[in-house]
């Protein structure tokens, strides 16, 4: 019986004895693996250090320029931002005072608005009104376009009475002015005479007169 516990003993002793160097082995196949794996990744490091090294160089080489232009930006942009800045806080109490004055006036522009929003009603009825009249007058239309169409149907015969006339007043002015120039010559013709009847007969009357 003894001999029996001592066999189980060391059969399960050879077990976990063998269990355990599975274990290691694993663990040390695990270790390396994972060593062959940061060796890989650390020659990969490597071999990318001298190009991450040359960008520093390039970044380091730029460095210089950039601080150039950061001192020529705060040199030549700052104090015109400051004046700026300056003229901005002047300004800013006149424009308050403008707020304030457009802010005064507010009530008095909120009062002629109500009375301009009161008036409008009536300005409706108002153009209610004219809408009609010139409904009104659009119905007139048709009339007048009508009446129109008459008065140019009668203008030729009207021109043609009109022209008859003016050519009967041209023959008539014709007369006339040949009896006018008759009588102005009849009268320059008996001027003479009849200014020496009045010299003739001036001096019996001044001694009638006496």
């Amino acid at each position: 019986m003894a001999q029996q516990a001592v066999n189980k003993l060391a059969s399960r002793f050879n077990a976990s004895a063998v269990l355990a160097a599975a274990l290691i082995a694993a663990s040390l196949s695990y270790f390396s693996y994972a060593v062959l794996k940061l060796t890989k990744e650390v020659a990969e490091v490597r071999q990318a250090l001298p190009d991450i090294l040359q960008k520093f160089d390039d970044i380091s080489v730029q460095i210089p320029a950039i601080v150039a232009q950061v001192e020529m930006i705060n040199a030549q942009s700052i104090p015109n931002i400051l004046i700026e800045v300056a003229a901005v806080r002047l300004a800013v109490p006149a424009i308050l005072a403008e707020v304030a004055a457009v802010r005064a006036e507010l009530p008095a522009l909120l009062k002629q608005v109500n009375a301009v929003n009161k008036q409008i009603p009536a300005m409706l009825k108002r153009v209610d009104a004219v809408n009609k009249r010139v409904d009104g007058i659009n119905q007139l239309i048709p009339l007048i376009l009508t009446q129109i169409e008459k008065v140019r149907v009668d203008i030729p015969s009207t021109l043609t009475r009109v022209e008859a006339l003016v050519e009967a007043s041209d023959k008539i002015g014709e007369n006339a002015s040949k009896g006018a120039a008759k009588g102005a010559i009849k009268g320059i013709l008996e001027m003479p005479i009849d200014a020496t009847k009045r010299l003739l007969s001036v001096p019996g009357a001044y001694f009638d007169s006496d």
